[in-house]
């Protein structure tokens, strides 16, 4: 017997978004790591490229665990999740809230989109019809309502007097619930093989938590943040480490997404 661990017979695939929030976790991974690279998508898109083997290991929507034709398994190596405030999952309407019936969805996320679904069921007693409404358009003057996700509702976010009503999605799933939000984590087929990855991962996170001042002084600028927003947003709004109440959160909501019959079952939480 060896104490070697398994190693994949190719180079680690790492997929994962390009916004801001992710940069704890992934910055500075290929630099430690040569042989890991790096496939960036959108969120709604990580999931396919796992299924179709691009990539050996995705931060994927947490949504995508309940959805995905194939089993996946958790690799606890972190996650983006939120206590209240994401300052980047937001719903801007020009009407009440409560009143909505119909509202425009960013599509480059399925879990925000069916947080929104839940917060609208659970707390606005309404079923809202969702419009796949691609940002990149800049269509004028916009929809009446439209959930936008991502660095650019902080650098693009709608003027606050054309968009008088402004929901978080985070902190209305906190008041609505007292836990977190788990918005992604990373996930890989369950019959995987993944070596050190899961490891290096864990250790990269650790590693970009202790230096969270040079990540800003790095990134910020990059993606049209300030500097000091930009480091409350990584230090106070987001958090990356999932324990027991994040996991909590994430059954709670496939509980919710199962009552909506958006999926079929919450099914067990595999590592």
């Amino acid at each position: 017997m060896t104490d070697t661990p398994i190693q994949p017979n190719h180079d680690h695939r790492v997929g994962c978004v390009s916004y801001l929030n992710a940069k704890p976790l992934i910055a500075g991974l290929t630099t430690a790591h040569p042989s890991v690279h790096v496939r960036y998508d959108v969120p709604s898109h990580l999931l396919a490229d796992l299924l179709a083997d691009e990539v050996d290991v995705a931060l994927c929507p947490i949504a995508d665990y309940y959805n995905s034709p194939t089993p996946l398994k958790i690799i606890p190596a972190g996650g983006i999740c939120s206590e209240d405030h994401t300052l980047t999952v937001c719903l801007f309407s020009r009407t009440p809230i409560e009143d909505l019936k119909q509202i425009h969805a960013d599509t480059d996320s399925h879990t925000s989109v069916n947080l929104l679904r839940v917060i609208m069921a659970k707390q606005y007693l309404q079923t809202v019809e969702i419009i796949p409404y691609n940002t990149r358009k800049k269509d004028a003057p916009g929809p009446n309502a439209m959930l936008l996700i991502g660095d650019k509702v902080v650098t693009e976010s709608p003027k606050a007097v054309e968009y008088p009503f402004q929901l978080d999605l985070g902190q209305a799933w906190n008041r609505m619930t007292g836990l977190p939000f788990m918005f992604a984590t990373w996930l890989a087929k369950e019959d995987a093989e993944l070596g050190d990855l899961p490891r290096w991962l864990a250790d990269n996170l650790q590693h970009n938590m202790d230096r969270c001042d040079a990540l800003v002084t790095e990134f910020a600028s990059r993606h049209g943040w300030p500097d000091s927003l930009a480091h409350e947003y990584l230090t106070k709004n987001l958090h990356y480490e999932v324990g027991k109440k994040e996991l909590e959160a994430m059954q709670l909501f496939a509980k919710y997404l199962h009552e909506l019959h958006i999926i079929d079952k919450p099914q067990e939480l595999t590592f």
